[in-house]
């Protein structure tokens, strides 16, 4: 069976839109081995519980459809290659091809980290996120960003993709 080819910047848009509906304003996010794990902790402006159980028993059920799913933590999600790849093939006819309309959603600001990631060859990292920073570890490093410097990387990140198209 042939290896799932997936880049972080793949992966981690689809995780952000799977974690939109949580509406969580604090999580941590690491790979364990080739699966992404996300943990995320209650707030004072988390919905209430019976929203975000809703939406992971909606979530588990469409798992469920796929590959067997183990029972997880009500605070916690494991997305493995190949459940982030077929939901991404779900949710490619949908999507526009032009940039996002809101540059603070959540699976855009997780695009362009993966984004990073991938252009610093990283294989196992870790991001915590909280509204005013975001921390990230990778390759013995850690480094610290706020959303205005995610802003940014995505900006580039967008204008670099406008000039290979146009070569």
């Amino acid at each position: 069976m042939a290896a799932i080819t997936l880049s972080h910047s793949q992966a981690l848009r689809v995780i952000g839109q799977d974690l939109v509906p949580i509406s969580c304003d604090s999580f941590e996010l690491s790979t364990v081995g080739d699966d992404y794990i996300v943990r995320w902790y209650g707030s004072e402006t988390a919905p209430s519980i019976p929203s975000r159980k809703a939406f992971l028993n909606q979530l588990v059920r469409n798992r469920l459809r796929r590959v067997k799913a183990e029972p997880r933590a009500s605070n916690q999600l494991r997305f493995s290659r190949s459940e982030i790849l077929i939901s991404d093939h779900e949710r490619q006819a949908k999507r526009r091809m032009d940039s996002p309309t809101d540059v603070r959603d959540l699976s855009f600001v997780l695009r362009v980290l993966g984004n990073y990631l991938d252009q610093k060859s990283a294989r196992v990292f870790f991001i915590a996120w909280s509204p005013h920073l975001i921390r990230v570890q990778h390759n013995g490093k850690e480094e610290l960003f706020t959303p205005e410097n995610v802003y940014d990387f995505g900006i580039r990140m967008y204008l670099k993709r406008s000039d290979r198209r146009s070569s």
